[in-house]
């Protein structure tokens, strides 16, 4: 069974952030922000990953969610319900699983800034995944 973990680095050091990486045995950190730069927390920027994490990092915007969408939500224009409905009918447009190698799945750490996946676009980019690929098992660090 593929296994895909989601993490958030909100509220995490980066020795925690590492530890919690290497101790779940993560193959690759997928980062499927909007933006990747961290004005707040410049060890998190997307750069400085991809040095720390070496060929275990990733950039994949097909699976951020557009600026509009965000910007919505954030104003609160829409309600997180419409947020996910939104971001879905992003995904089912975009295919971003279209031409990704599944075998390289397994492992994967989707990265976003949130502390919890409840209400972040990870937890609805795992769920995807896993409605594409049903033999998965999901697990939010």
């Amino acid at each position: 069974m593929t296994k895909i973990f989601t993490i958030g680095f909100s509220g995490k050091s980066p020795e925690a952030f590492l530890d919690v990486l290497n101790a779940a045995r993560i193959s690759c950190v997928w980062d499927i922000r909007q933006w990747r730069l961290s004005t707040y927390v410049p060890y998190y920027n997307g750069d400085n990953l991809a040095n720390v994490l070496s060929n275990r990092y990733e950039y994949h915007p097909e699976f951020a969610p557009t600026a509009d969408i965000l910007a919505r939500y954030k104003d609160k224009k829409i309600t997180w319900s419409e947020y996910e409905k939104r971001y879905r009918e992003l995904l089912q447009k975009r295919a971003p699983l279209y031409n990704c190698n599944i075998s390289k799945l397994d492992r994967i750490c989707l990265l976003c800034t949130e502390k919890t996946a409840v209400q972040c676009h990870r937890r609805l980019a795992v769920e995807y995944i896993a409605e594409i690929l049903p033999d998965i098992e999901i697990t939010h660090l």
